[in-house]
């Protein structure tokens, strides 16, 4: 098997940028997302399509972002971006992008999920949401009020909500 088939199948969006953040692949999924021919952007730096990407500096720095929530262009997504290395040498990246409504649809359902009061489903509900933004933002305290904020929440209603 072929690498690029393998990353053709993938139904998240993936971005392979060389050491000057120039873009060497992306597969269909990532094309929706950046709207331009792989053939079109092929060579050209990320940032001529995508202003605020985050690769430049994964590649820089050498340390991966993991599960980071975007919004760009009226499209909201997680992004996961980490350092390609040689010889212990960054010789690029690869980002895997997954839009929000993909993540919900690949959500594992919860067992019980449909069963006892509304009051008690609403609260189980509110709780595996703020876990799961935690899961995705962290859990320290800058990460809470985030969540709480993002919410419309109070930083006490987020601690109720998951006692």
């Amino acid at each position: 098997m072929k690498s690029i088939s393998m990353l053709r199948a993938v139904k998240q969006g993936i971005l392979i940028c060389d050491k000057d953040s120039r873009i060497y692949y992306y597969n269909q999924a990532y094309e929706d997302y950046i709207g331009v021919s792989l053939s079109a952007a092929l060579g050209h730096r990320i940032t001529d399509f995508r202003k605020g990407a985050k690769a430049p500096e994964v590649i820089r720095s050498g340390k991966p972002v993991e599960g980071l929530l975007r919004k760009e262009r009226g499209q909201e997504y997680y992004v996961s971006i980490y350092p390609i290395q040689e010889d212990e040498r960054v010789i690029g990246s690869i980002s895997i992008v997954t839009s929000v409504e993909l993540a919900k649809k690949q959500a594992p359902k919860l067992p019980g999920e449909h069963e006892g009061t509304l009051a008690e489903r609403t609260r189980r509900f509110e709780k595996n949401e703020i876990e799961y933004m935690m899961s995705v933002y962290g859990s320290d305290v800058a990460a809470k009020k985030k969540i709480a904020a993002q919410l419309g929440i109070s930083l006490a209603t987020l601690y109720n909500k998951l006692s």
